[in-house]
C-alpha cells in the first residue's frame, strides 16, 4: 500500500489561528508568500490599508508574519506542527469500511440520493457510526426505550447527505480530470461514470484524495466527530426527560418507545447542533431546540397576559418546556381555515402579532417560523425576540443612522410583512416573509448543482430552483391569496393589540409585570444573514479552497467586506470564523436585558457595543402614541401595496372621475398646490447634521418595490425628491426648499460612494442619478455635482453589455436618454463613450421581427411574461428607438438610426384600429389597457414627439400616431392616479409637450384645462399617488415629488423640463 505523510496533510489542512502557535515557519519562500498575500487581499476586497491592518490585528498579524505563513514550505510545516488525531479516524490508518456496511459503499447513481458519501468518505464515516450503535446498544440496556439500530441508520442518512454536499464540487473535478487522463474507456457515459466510482473505492485511491484535499479530509472528520457527540447526547436528553415529556405534553401519559428521529429539521449551530423532530410510539411528536426556551415560556406568559386582558381574538403559543441548555416544543400541524370569515380573524391576529412582535424588537420572522393552524398564526422559534441595537455603518450619513433607527424600531424589522430578499442587480428577488412568501418561486440567487448526474459529463453549474413552500399561510399551500383582501383586519389587528397595549402600559412595564420575566433571557443576536453565512459554508467546499487551509481563510476573510462598512463589528469576525470552520452557521447571543455579545462557545466578544434590547423595547412602548399608530399603520399599507405592485402582472391604480374643468387655472394655484406637497415633505424628512433621509417606498426598476429608506435613485428614491425641491425653491425663491435638497444630497453622495448592488442601467439607475446631479448642479449652483455625475457616468461604462433590461426604465435606452444632460454640458467627458457604447449594445441585441426589431428583456422572456417585445415608452420599443433616435442626432451614427426606424416599424405593427391604440403583449389574464407613460399610448405618444423633427422627420405617418395617442389618452388616460408614471401628471405632460410642437392655441387650451381638473381632484379628493390605496409615497415617478413637479410644469412649462423624457432643457433638444 502507498506510504503517504499524515503529518505533511495534517499541516496543509490547519487553519491560520491554529499555525500561529509557539513557533513561527522555519522555511519559507518570501516571493511565493508576497504573490499570494497580494491575491489574497486582491480577491477578499482588503486593498485599502487600514482595513487590512485591522483584518492583521485581529489575529495578532504583522504583514511580515503573514507573508512567512503563506510562503511556508510543506517541510517547515511538516516540523513545527505537532500531528492532528483526526489523522487516525480513518483517512490514512489501516481500518477499512465495517462489512456490514459493504451495500452502503456502492449505491446505484440516484440524483435524489447521497451517493458519494459511503463510496468515498466511508472510512472516514463508518467507525464512527459504529460506535455510536454501540454506544446507543449500551445506553437503552433492556429498557427497550428505543431499538439502537433504528436510530443510527436515520442519523447516519443524515450524515451521508451531509458529506455528499460536501464531496460533490471535488468529485465533479476528479471525475473531469479522469476523462481527461483518459482513464475512463467504457462505451458509454454512464459506464464512464460507473468506472470512475469504482476506482474511487480503492483504498489507495482515496488516501491519495484525502492528500490532495487535505482540508476537505479534516471538515468531512470534524462533521461526524460532531455528529456523534450531538446525537449521543440528544439520545441521552431523550431518555433522561421520558417521563417529564409525558407530564408536561401527554397528560402523563407514557410516550412510549422513541420511533424516529429527524435531525435535519434546521441549521448546524453550535458544534454541529440542530432542531430535531421526535416521534415516539404513543403518537407524541416534539420539536428538540439545542437552546434555552426561557423566550418562549416569557412570551407564552405574556400572551395569556393579553388574552385575559381583552385582546379581542386570543392568540395561541406552542406549548414549551425550558430545559436550560434545551427545550421542547410541540409539533404544530398546518391546517387550513374554514371559510372566510375564519381566514379574516386569521389576518386579524396576525396584525396583532405584528404589533406585539414589534414591541418586542423581534425579527427574522420568516415564513418558515409560522405555522397557520386553523386561524391561528402560530410563531414556532422566537430565539430572535428582543434584539439589541447594533453598530451601524460609519460611511451613513447622520440623517441615515437616524432613519436606520427609526426603520429598525417599526413594524417592517419584524420580518412577517412582506418584502423582497435576495434581490439582484438584474431585478430577481424572492419574498421569504411571514405574510408574502408565496407559491410558484425560485431562488433568485443561483445556486450550485450536480448536472447530468450518473454520467461522465457531470457537472456543477449554478441555476435557480424552486422553493418549497411553508405552512404559513390559512389556505392550501398551492392556493393564490390577495393580501389587500385583508388589509384592513391586519389594521384592525395591529390596532387592537397597540391601544391594548398602551391602556395596560403601567403594568407592563412594572417591575414585577409580564415584561421582566424577558430579563435574563438567553437571544440570539443576528449580525449577518443566515443566506450570507450559508453561502459562504458552501462555496468553501470548492476544490481550490480544499487543498491549503490557508485559501480556505482567505475566502472567509470575505467576512471583512462588511467590517469596511461597520468596523465596530470587527472583533465578531473571529468567532464567524471558527464557527465556519466548525461547519456552522455562525451564532451570537446576547441577553434580553444584556449589552454584552457572546459567542457560540459563550465567551464575550469584548469591543462591540450593543444597546439591551428589552430596554429599547421598554422605551418603545412608552412612545407609543396616536402617531406612532398612524405611522405603522402606514407602514403596513406601504408594504401591503409593494406586495400587490411585485406580484401582479397589473394591478389596479387608484382611480376617479376626473371632469375636464372649462376654466383655466393661474400658475399660481400649481405652484401653491407644489408648495403644500413640498411643505408634506419638509414635515415627513428625517434631517440630522446637515443630511436628510426619508422613509418611503423605494423600487429597482420598477420591480421590487420595498418600504424603509430611499435608495439614491431618480425614478422612486432620494435623487428624484431633491430635484423635486430644488425645482420648487428655484420656482418660489423659498431658500427652505433649496436647503433641504442641499440636505438631500449630502445622503445620495454618501450612497453612491458605497456599494450598494446598485441598477446601473437607465433612469432608475446610475445614469438616472448623473442626470438629476447635472440638474441640481444648476439648481443648486454647484459645479462639484456635475463632477459626481462624470464620475457616476464613468463607472457605468464597463458594464455597459451587461444590460439585459434594454428599456429606458432600467436598461441602456435611459442611460442614453439620462446622460444626454451630461454630454450637453461637458461634451468632452465620458458621457459620449456611455452613450455610444449604450447604443451600440441596442443595436446588437436588437432581434428580428416580422417586420422591424424589437428586444426582449431578460425576466420577462425567462418567465413568459410577454408574448413579444412590448410596446410603450417606460418599459417598451417606444422608448428604446426614441433613445437610438437621440443617440443617431447626438453622435451621427446611421446604425442607430436604422435600428430606430425598424423599431418604430415593428410596433406599427403593434396599433390596432379598432381601439385606436397599440397592443399591450403582457400576459395579464385580461386586465384593462392602460394609457400612461410606462405603458400605452401617452408614453408613445411622447417617443414620436422626440422622433418627429429627428430620424423620422418627413415620416406622414408620425402625425397621425400623435394624434392617435392623444385621442386615446383623453379616452382613458385620465383619472387613474395623480401620478407621473402612470397617472394623470404624466399625461398631462405629453399635452405639454405637444402643445409644444403644434401650431394654433386649442391643444394648449385643452391642456389648461385638464391642469385645472387635476388641480380641482387634488384640493376634493387629496394627493392620489400611484400606488395601490394611493397610498402617499415621497417619490418622483409614483410619488409626492412628482406630482409636485408635474404642477410646476403645470405652472410654468419652458422652465422646469420634462422629467419623463430626462429633457435637457425645457422643451428643446440641445
Amino acid at each position: 500500500m502507498e506510504s503517504l505523510d499524515p503529518t505533511a496533510v495534517h499541516g496543509l489542512a490547519t487553519p491560520l489561528i491554529d499555525r500561529l502557535g509557539p513557533s513561527v515557519p522555519v522555511t519559507t519562500d518570501a516571493a511565493r508568500g508576497r504573490r499570494r498575500l497580494t491575491r489574497w487581499r486582491e480577491k477578499g476586497g482588503l486593498d485599502d490599508d487600514r482595513h487590512w491592518r485591522s483584518r492583521l490585528a485581529a489575529e495578532g498579524l504583522t504583514e511580515e508574519v503573514m507573508v512567512s505563513l503563506l510562503g511556508e514550505t510543506a517541510a517547515s510545516l511538516t516540523d513545527r506542527l505537532p500531528p492532528a488525531d483526526w489523522i487516525e479516524d480513518g483517512a490514512f490508518g489501516e481500518r477499512s469500511t465495517p462489512d456490514d456496511h459493504a451495500d452502503l459503499s456502492a449505491p446505484e447513481p440516484e440524483p435524489d440520493a447521497p451517493y458519494f458519501a459511503a463510496p468515498v468518505a466511508g472510512r472516514l464515516i463508518f467507525p464512527t457510526v459504529e460506535r455510536l450503535r454501540e454506544d446507543l446498544t449500551a445506553l437503552v440496556g433492556d429498557t427497550e426505550r428505543f431499538d439502537p439500530t433504528e436510530l443510527v441508520d436515520g442519523f447516519t442518512d443524515d450524515l451521508l447527505w451531509q458529506v455528499h454536499r460536501m464531496l460533490g464540487r471535488t468529485m465533479a473535478l476528479e471525475l473531469h480530470l479522469a476523462r481527461h487522463r483518459g482513464e475512463l474507456t467504457a462505451e458509454h457515459p454512464d459506464g464512464r461514470f460507473a468506472q470512475f466510482m469504482t476506482g474511487m473505492r480503492d483504498a489507495t485511491r482515496q488516501r491519495r484524495l484525502f492528500a490532495e484535499y487535505p482540508v476537505l479530509t479534516r471538515q468531512i472528520t470534524v462533521a461526524v466527530r460532531q455528529w456523534h457527540t450531538v446525537n449521543l447526547r440528544l439520545v441521552r436528553r431523550i431518555v433522561a426527560d421520558a417521563s417529564l415529556l409525558g407530564r408536561h405534553f401527554a397528560d402523563g401519559a407514557d410516550p412510549g418507545a422513541v420511533e424516529s428521529i429527524s435531525t435535519n429539521a434546521g441549521d448546524h449551530h453550535l458544534k454541529g447542533q440542530s432542531v430535531a423532530i421526535v416521534r415516539w410510539a404513543s403518537g407524541l411528536k416534539l420539536v428538540y431546540k439545542p437552546r434555552s426556551m426561557r423566550l418562549d415560556a416569557a412570551f407564552a406568559d405574556l400572551v395569556g397576559w393579553l388574552n385575559r386582558s381583552g385582546l379581542a381574538h386570543p392568540l395561541r403559543v406552542a406549548k414549551s418546556l425550558d430545559r436550560g441548555e434545551y427545550g421542547w416544543s410541540e409539533f404544530l400541524v398546518a391546517q387550513p381555515c374554514v371559510g372566510q370569515a375564519a381566514v379574516r380573524r386569521f389576518y386579524h391576529r396576525q396584525g396583532a402579532l405584528l404589533a406585539l412582535l414589534g414591541l418586542l424588537r423581534a425579527n427574522d420572522m420568516h415564513a418558515e417560523n409560522l405555522i397557520a393552524v386553523g386561524e391561528h398564526p402560530v410563531v414556532i422559534d422566537l430565539e430572535t425576540l428582543l434584539q439589541p441595537r447594533l453598530p451601524v455603518g460609519t460611511d451613513l450619513s447622520p440623517a441615515e443612522h437616524l432613519v436606520h433607527e427609526v426603520a429598525e424600531s417599526s413594524v417592517l424589522q419584524v420580518g412577517l410583512l412582506p418584502t423582497p430578499v435576495w434581490v439582484t442587480r438584474d431585478g430577481r428577488s424572492v419574498d421569504l416573509s411571514g405574510l408574502g412568501h408565496r407559491p410558484g418561486q425560485q431562488t433568485s440567487i443561483p445556486v450550485p448543482m450536480l448536472a447530468e448526474f450518473g454520467t461522465d459529463a457531470m457537472r456543477v453549474k449554478l441555476g435557480r430552483v424552486d422553493m418549497d413552500m411553508p405552512d404559513h399561510r390559512p389556505v392550501d399551500k398551492e392556493a393564490s391569496i390577495n393580501l389587500l383582501d385583508y388589509a384592513d383586519d391586519l389594521a384592525a389587528g395591529y390596532t387592537d393589540m397597540h391601544r391594548l397595549c398602551r391602556r395596560r402600559r403601567t403594568e407592563l412595564l412594572s417591575d414585577s409585570g409580564p415584561l421582566s420575566r424577558f430579563e435574563g433571557a438567553p437571544v440570539r443576536v443576528l449580525l449577518q444573514s443566515t443566506v450570507i453565512y450559508g453561502t459562504l459554508l458552501r462555496t468553501a467546499f470548492h476544490p481550490d479552497v480544499l487543498r491549503d487551509a490557508l485559501e480556505r481563510d482567505r475566502h472567509f476573510d470575505h467576512l471583512w467586506r462588511r467590517i469596511t462598512l461597520i468596523p465596530d463589528l470587527a472583533p465578531a469576525v473571529a468567532a464567524e470564523r471558527r464557527d465556519l470552520w466548525c461547519n456552522d452557521i455562525p451564532y451570537f447571543g446576547a441577553t434580553a436585558d444584556g449589552d454584552v455579545l457572546f459567542d457560540s462557545d459563550g465567551a464575550e466578544v469584548e469591543g462591540v457595543p450593543l444597546t439591551a434590547g428589552l430596554d429599547l423595547a421598554r422605551d418603545g412602548l412608552l412612545a407609543w402614541d396616536d402617531n406612532h399608530l398612524r405611522a405603522q399603520l402606514s407602514l403596513i399599507r406601504s408594504s401591503l401595496a409593494a406586495a400587490t405592485m411585485n406580484t401582479a402582472a397589473r394591478f389596479e391604480y387608484p382611480d376617479y372621475e376626473l371632469a375636464r374643468s372649462k376654466t383655466d387655472e393661474p400658475s399660481e394655484a400649481f405652484i401653491e398646490a407644489a408648495i403644500r406637497i413640498g411643505d408634506r415633505l419638509v414635515t415627513d424628512a428625517h434631517m440630522s447634521g446637515s443630511s436628510a433621509q426619508w422613509l418611503g417606498l423605494s423600487s429597482q426598476m420598477g420591480r421590487n418595490w420595498k418600504p424603509g429608506p430611499l435608495t439614491p435613485d431618480l425614478f422612486n428614491g432620494l435623487t428624484g425628491v431633491a430635484v423635486f425641491l430644488a425645482e420648487l425653491g428655484d420656482a418660489t425663491g423659498d431658500g427652505s426648499y433649496v436647503r433641504l435638497a442641499r440636505r438631500a444630497v449630502v445622503t445620495i453622495r454618501r450612497q453612491v460612494d458605497r456599494d450598494g448592488g446598485y441598477v446601473m442601467h437607465g433612469m432608475a439607475g446610475l445614469p438616472g442619478i448623473a442626470h438629476g446631479f447635472c440638474r441640481l448642479a444648476d439648481l443648486l449652483d454647484d459645479e462639484s455635482l456635475r463632477d459626481v455625475a462624470d464620475d457616476l457616468a464613468a463607472r457605468t461604462l464597463d458594464v455597459v453589455d451587461s444590460d439585459a433590461e434594454f428599456d429606458v426604465v432600467g436598461g441602456a435606452a435611459g442611460t442614453i436618454a439620462a446622460l444626454r444632460i451630461l454630454h450637453q454640458r461637458r461634451p468632452d467627458g465620458p458621457a459620449a463613450a456611455v452613450i455610444r457604447a449604450a447604443a451600440d449594445h441596442l443595436v446588437t441585441a436588437a432581434a428580428a421581427q416580422s417586420p422591424g426589431v424589437g428586444w426582449m428583456p431578460a425576466l420577462i422572456a425567462e418567465h413568459s411574461l410577454a408574448s413579444g417585445p412590448l410596446s410603450g415608452f417606460g418599459h417598451g420599443t417606444a422608448g428604446i428607438a426614441w433613445a437610438l433616435g437621440e443617440a443617431h442626432r447626438l453622435l451621427g451614427d446611421d446604425r442607430y438610426a436604422d435600428v430606430c426606424r425598424a423599431a418604430v416599424d415593428y410596433e406599427r405593427s403593434l396599433f390596432d384600429t379598432a381601439v385606436g391604440a397599440w397592443r399591450d403583449l403582457r400576459e395579464d389574464d385580461g386586465a384593462a389597457v392602460i394609457s400612461a407613460w410606462c405603458h400605452g399610448a401617452v408614453g408613445i405618444g411622447l417617443a414620436r414627439l422626440g422622433l418627429r423633427g429627428t430620424v423620422l422627420a418627413g415620416d406622414q405617418r408620425v402625425d397621425d400616431e400623435i394624434t392617435a395617442a392623444l385621442n386615446n389618452a383623453r379616452t382613458i388616460g385620465y383619472g387613474g392616479s395623480h401620478s407621473l408614471c402612470h397617472g394623470d401628471l404624466g399625461t398631462v405632460d405629453f399635452f405639454l409637450e405637444a402643445a409644444n410642437h403644434a401650431t394654433g392655441s386649442h391643444l394648449r387650451q385643452e391642456t389648461n384645462r385638464w391642469g385645472a381638473a387635476i388641480l380641482d381632484s387634488i384640493r376634493t379628493q387629496g394627493w392620489q399617488c400611484g400606488l395601490p390605496f394611493g397610498e402617499a409615497a415621497p417619490s418622483l415617478m409614483v410619488g409626492l415629488a412628482g406630482i409636485g413637479y408635474g404642477l410646476l410644469r403645470l405652472a410654468n412649462p419652458h422652465r422646469v423640463p420634462s422629467i419623463l423624457t430626462l429633457a435637457p432643457t425645457p422643451s428643446t433638444r440641445q
